[in-house]
């Protein structure tokens, strides 16, 4: 039996959460004024405010992780600011912390012995789109309210390994050979539920996929370099390189017995590294009730009586 990938995982129990939550989203609450109460009549959804902060976990996939049973979740934390220009579109920005990690002993690639761990930074501008429209009355919106997130942001990668007790920072070494970037690009994908506390706080849950343009959050990607030519430059780097040594399992391709040769494969350089976040997010609105804008406003003409009619026909006169 095939084994599904990661990610065919993650959208599964993604639609087995929202299936249930979309049954009763369009529930509204009981109560409260009616969608004609003269009391926020000139209000209006446009600009509509957030601070938010989230807490969850983020799990690694890529050369050391490639089947759902060497899932690792790590911490994830956020803080982030929404902006609403209308009904069912949000614009949010979130300044993000993850941590990642993952090892080969005990899996399928043990011979090869590598693993890291990394605390990144991720900076994201995303466009939220909601599926039902939001309403200012807090007792007529809706139980759930399911969205859809994408966007675009910035990671900064920092993967660590330990050695003989010391941890050191892998991109400093070129352990492939290769000087690769740190900063780099990654689209945000998901899903959320927005379940309603009060008129100015909600709680969300939400699912999301990091799209990334780099196969280095691991530190693994192509082929094993020359262990001589390292160790030359620099010995730390030859033994952060290549870690079989360190291992008792036989049957490795070696030229001396002890290092992989030159060229062989290390990593898979055609599928990018990437991670998945799970975590519940608090908004607290700054301000709930937006006055509608003077331009926006539709001008009405007066309405006279008939005494003031006949008042204005004898002025002209």
């Amino acid at each position: 039996m095939v084994k599904p990938s990661l990610r065919t995982s993650v959208v599964l129990w993604m639609v087995v959460l929202l299936l249930p939550m979309l049954a009763y989203a369009q529930q509204p609450r009981r109560g409260g004024p009616l969608r004609n109460s003269r009391l926020y009549r000139g209000f209006s959804n446009y600009g509509v405010m957030k601070i938010a902060s989230s807490l969850g976990t983020s799990t690694y996939f890529g050369d050391l992780c490639e089947t759902p049973d060497c899932i690792n979740a790590r911490i994830f934390a956020n803080l982030g600011f929404n902006y609403r220009f209308g009904g069912r579109v949000q614009l949010r920005g979130d300044l993000s912390y993850y941590r990642m990690s993952n090892q080969d002993f005990g899996g399928k690639n043990q011979r090869r012995n590598l693993s890291f761990r990394s605390g990144n930074p991720e900076l994201a501008v995303m466009g939220v789109f909601e599926l039902f429209s939001y309403n200012k009355f807090f007792n007529q919106r809706p139980l759930f309210s399911p969205y859809t997130f994408v966007g675009l942001g910035a990671t900064f990668i920092s993967p660590r390994a330990r050695l003989n007790g010391e941890w050191y920072t892998l991109p400093l070494y070129n352990t492939e050979g290769i000087n690769y970037n740190r900063l780099i690009p990654v689209i945000p994908l998901g899903v959320g539920v927005q379940i309603p506390l009060s008129p100015i706080l909600d709680l969300n849950f939400e699912a999301s996929y990091r799209k990334t343009f780099s196969d280095y959050l691991d530190d693994v990607s192509t082929v094993y370099t020359s262990n001589a030519v390292l160790r030359a430059g620099n010995p730390i780097a030859a033994d952060l390189a290549d870690r079989t040594k360190e291992i008792t399992i036989p049957g490795y391709d070696s030229q001396d017995g002890i290092h992989w040769n030159p060229g062989h494969k290390r990593g898979n350089p055609d599928k990018k590294d990437g991670y998945i976040i799970l975590a519940a997010r608090l908004e607290y609105t700054l301000n709930p009730l937006v006055k509608v804008r003077r331009q926006n406003m539709k001008f009405k003409r007066p309405r006279f009586s008939p005494g003031n009619r006949s008042r204005s026909r004898t002025k002209r006169r």
